[in-house]
């Protein structure tokens, strides 16, 4: 199983934001998508779940996203969004992931089966302590990591994630990633979440994808794409790049900002 694009366009209002993108990602792995702001990054996945037109074609599972329903869509696409305004509801999060397990059907899945999905989903992202609370009560950061629970609830193919750790703290982002990485591979999805933290796109992201200028600039694995010179050029920074823990990993040390991205 597979995702991939073809020829993804999208324009708004007369301006062309993304041109004729080839996007390629790996069931069991996640795809960081990085760029600067205005990049298209969130535009690209606005276009996957339908919230923006977009021209093409995007195919999971060989069903094509953008010729599909927004029934079809629902069931193979989980999709945390940087605006969270969805959760200020008068109901609990476990109220909320059951709702979920069923949102396009008439009535709440209040079965076992959806209990038990509900309870594991927040014991897979330790979000117990949260069950009975409204969500709109709550931080920017608990929202953020209850979004990503009704996403994986669902069961979805298709994880999108746009910027799921801008809210959490150090140890809430190490959670949070830890968590989707593993049930990435356990579950074999396509994850795809975009970053603006380079280490965190270095230490969880197995692909890497940058947009400049509404087109692909790089893409391959991080090791191979995460580099000094590509940063240069897509965000105009002056970068270093540090190995960590023998390369387990590589850590990005910006050290000063060149010129504006060209």
């Amino acid at each position: 199983m597979s995702f991939a694009t073809a020829d993804y366009r999208v324009t708004i209002h007369g301006r062309t934001i993304l041109d004729g993108l080839a996007v390629k990602a790996e069931a069991g792995r996640t795809l960081a998508l990085l760029g600067a702001n205005g990049a298209g990054k969130s535009t690209f996945m606005k276009g996957l779940c339908g919230l923006t037109k977009a021209h093409g074609s995007a195919t999971i599972d060989g069903i094509d996203l953008l010729s599909s329903s927004p029934a079809i869509r629902a069931k193979l696409i989980g999709y945390v969004a940087q605006d969270l305004a969805h959760l200020d509801v008068r109901l609990s999060t476990y109220e909320l992931l059951l709702l979920a397990q069923h949102g396009s059907a008439r009535g709440w899945a209040t079965g076992k089966d959806a209990q038990r999905k509900a309870s594991e989903m927040l014991e897979l992202l330790g979000l117990q302590r949260f069950a009975e609370c409204q969500p709109g009560q709550l931080s920017g950061g608990e929202r953020q990591m209850i979004s990503l629970a009704l996403a994986l609830v669902r069961s979805p193919r298709l994880l999108l994630l746009d910027e799921p750790t801008s809210a959490l703290d150090l140890a809430n982002q190490l959670q949070i990633l830890d968590a989707v990485s593993a049930y990435t591979r356990k579950e074999n999805i396509v994850t795809l979440a975009i970053f603006h933290d380079m280490n965190l796109a270095s230490r969880y992201a197995d692909d890497t994808l940058m947009l400049h200028h509404g087109h692909v600039h790089c893409s391959g694995p991080t090791r191979n794409t995460l580099t000094p010179e590509n940063l240069a050029h897509v965000y105009g920074v002056d970068c270093r790049a540090i190995s960590v823990d023998d390369g387990a990993f590589t850590a990005i040390y910006p050290v000063s900002v060149l010129k504006a991205a060209s």
